[in-house]
Order: structure tokens, then sequence, then C-alpha cells
């Protein structure tokens, strides 16, 4: 069995999951908490929020149904029918009841100050289009994880949203043609070895679609081929 950095048990598995119009709870309503409703929002969650004190933001945004204030004082019936939650207030004894009343539920919770006393973190994300890159540390240091963040979004940019868009409508496309499955995973591994994004980067299109056209032969012609990344770049844009 693998253990933390802190040697405090397992470590955390790294999993992606859908949050919408699931319920999350967030206690907490300074800068931290705001945080962490912004992001539950944007990923279609419905949030309900105690806090002693609202940002500004925060008062403008409780609408009452995708965020729903409770008030400004916690209590553990507040976890009722929720599937995540979030301890992001400045009083740690606070935070630490959440947490344990959090296990007892067997709720997820996410600690912000001590993020290895709840069961799950959130990582340092980067995100183009359709590809997501997470870094985390295990909560030993999250400036360390945005650094790292930082790094990959010089390495991977703008360029990758219509990249992966066009090599999914290539691949739903070669895959309607009832071919052998081996032959298509050959033919998709060729077209991800192509340097289509550095062509994309530099405007190269004209090449890029050649390039593909010549992979695809048949399969694909290369007035669908061009179709295909038109309509790639211009969801994108």
């Amino acid at each position: 069995m693998r253990v933390d950095a802190l040697g405090n048990g397992p470590s955390m598995y790294p999993l992606f999951v859908s949050l919408k119009d699931r319920v999350c709870l967030v206690v907490g309503g300074g800068a931290v908490g705001e945080r962490k409703v912004r992001k539950l929002l944007e990923y279609g969650a419905r949030v309900r929020l105690v806090a002693k004190d609202l940002t500004p933001w925060l008062q403008h945004a409780a609408d009452g149904e995708t965020l729903l204030y409770l008030g400004p004082d916690y209590a553990e019936d507040h976890m009722e029918g929720v599937d995540l939650v979030f301890a992001a207030t400045s009083d740690e004894i606070l935070n630490e009841h959440i947490a344990e009343h959090a296990r007892n539920r067997r709720v997820w919770c996410n600690m912000a100050s001590s993020p290895h006393l709840g069961t799950c973190v959130v990582p340092a994300s980067l995100r183009r289009g359709p590809l997501t890159i997470a870094v985390a540390t295990e909560g030993l240091s999250p400036a360390v994880a945005r650094r790292v963040r930082q790094r990959l979004e010089e390495q991977f940019g703008p360029e990758w949203e219509p990249y992966l868009r066009f090599l999914g409508a290539l691949r739903r496309h070669i895959q309607k043609q009832s071919r052998d499955s081996a032959i298509n995973q050959e033919l998709f591994r060729r077209l991800a070895g192509l340097p289509l994004t550095e062509w994309i980067r530099r405007g190269r299109f004209s090449e890029m679609i050649d390039a593909v056209s010549a992979v695809c032969q048949d399969l694909v012609p290369r007035d669908r081929v061009a179709w295909l990344w038109d309509k790639a770049w211009n969801t994108s844009c």
C-alpha cells in the first residue's frame, strides 16, 4: 500500500469527476471560499454556502438556485444531501469539525488550509478545451503545484484545443467506417505523431491538412479533412 507524503496513510488516487448538478457545500465566504464557489459553478455544480462574511461577488452571485446562501453559522445538518464539502474558513477548529462530520457521513471533504486532514484535494490545473492537466503535491506545497502548472502553460499553449478537437473529429469519422480496430489504432498513432501543434502554432494549416490527408489516404479525402479542421478551428475560437 502506498502512503502519502506525510506518512498519514494511503496516498490520494487521481480522479476526474463530473460535478454537473451535484450538490456541493462551501463553508467560508472569504477569498478562498469565493475561488471554490466560482470553480464549482463553472463545472455545473449546485452550491450551498455557509459564511459569516461574504465577498461582494458572493453576495451578488447568491441567486438561491445555483448558489444558495444558508446563513452565517455552520451546522452538521447542512451536509444533508451533499456530495462534496469544502472547509474554507479561517477557523482551524471549525474546519476540523467539518472534516470529521464529512467522514462520519462518508462525504468527500476538501480542507483548504490542511489538505491532509481532508479526503480529497483540488489540484492546480491547466485547461485547453478538452485537455485538462492537473498537478498536486498531496498538500505539501500548493505553491509548487502552481509553479509546475505555470511551466506547463508555456508548453501546452492554446493551439492544443483545436488540435484535440480536430483529432477527435477525425477519429469519429474513421471509426464510423467499421474497419479493423487494430488498423485504426495504428492510424491514430500515426496521426498523433505528426507535429500538428507546431503547424497550428505557426499557421501552416495547408501543410497540416496535406500531411493528415496523406496518412488517412482514401479513408478521409482532403476536402473532408479540411472541413473537419475548419470546424475544429471555429469551435475553438
